[in-house]
């Protein structure tokens, strides 16, 4: 049944009058006259008793107007619903992260932002691997990741949203413990925990790319994939380790960073979602990407490492 035969009934069935229901529906009223006969001739019902002043109607009418009221707000409700996931005002939303980037403070930021502006949209935040991130997003698991290296796949965007500096966390009894300034000769024969979070092993070469070319080799004995666990094994006395800078706001006391300014490893943050066939919800989380790393344009690169090296 065409739902516009139902808005031209009840038009007429709560007016009674199919001059002022004509006049509501902005149509004329020899065709909507029309249309309520097509209406009756389709149910086989009498809807209205038809005088001469007026219409009134039926007990059938009366039972298809509380139906038909029913049904137009629920087709109401869903239009409106379908319009605001068009637009990605509501929906669910499932974001994939690792753990350094959640500490690195970037996908809280952008939660809230997303959140302040779209309260009816639901999201759903899962701590996973990049490794596992990269078929999430792939097979549409989730709409979006954010991970510590880029993916290789001509399938996958990938959009990097911040850069910061990456520090040396020592251990409090570690004789480079208390060293004002540490150079690359005092990194010989350290033992080393790395933490692995890439796609594949790019990370893992870049890092060892950095150590060779600031001229020293790390002797790595530990690979963990959170940095609570790097952070935990480098207060156990293992080790030192590598983590972003940002970590040190929630890492033990008893442990000690330094920044490295002649080691160029640095940590980064980067968007993944499909290259195609994007939901607008993720769009619209998207769109606050720029907003969050514009501070990071404004305070450079150098002038951040000049006041970790200060502290």
């Amino acid at each position: 049944m065409d739902l516009r035969l139902l808005e031209y009934f009840v038009a007429v069935a709560e007016l009674e009058h199919v001059g002022k229901a004509a006049a509501r529906l902005h149509i004329s009223q020899s065709p909507l006259s029309r249309q309520i006969r097509q209406l009756e001739k389709e149910l086989n019902l009498q809807l209205f008793v038809r005088e001469r002043q007026r219409i009134r109607l039926t007990e059938p009418g009366r039972w298809l107007l509380n139906q038909s009221q029913g049904l137009l707000a629920h087709f109401a409700k869903v239009r409106e619903e379908a319009e605001q996931r068009s637009r990605g005002q509501i929906g669910t939303l499932s974001v994939a992260f690792t753990s350094a980037v959640m500490w690195s403070g970037i996908l809280p930021k952008l939660l809230q932002r997303f959140e302040t502006n779209f309260p009816d949209a639901t999201v759903e935040l899962h701590n996973m691997r990049s490794t596992l991130q990269l078929e999430a997003v792939r097979s549409g698991r989730a709409d979006i990741g954010f991970v510590s290296t880029p993916a290789s796949s001509s399938d996958i965007e990938v959009t990097c949203v911040s850069e910061e500096p990456s520090m040396l966390v020592i251990p409090c009894t570690h004789p480079l413990s208390g060293k004002r300034r540490i150079v690359p000769h005092d990194l010989d024969g350290v033992r080393w925990i790395l933490l692995s979070e890439s796609l594949s092993s790019q990370k893992h070469d870049r890092f060892v790319d950095a150590c060779t070319s600031a001229g020293f080799r790390p002797q790595v004995v530990q690979k963990v994939t959170e940095p609570i666990t790097l952070l935990a094994l480098v207060e156990s006395g293992l080790g030192v380790g590598l983590i972003r800078s940002s970590a040190r706001n929630y890492a033990p006391r008893s442990l000690t960073f330094a920044y490295l300014p002649w080691f160029t490893f640095q940590s980064r943050t980067y968007m993944i979602r499909p290259a195609d066939g994007r939901q607008p919800l993720a769009e619209a989380f998207a769109a606050y990407v720029p907003e969050i790393d514009a501070p990071l344009e404004r305070q450079t690169l150098r002038s951040r490492v000049q006041a970790l090296a200060a502290r």
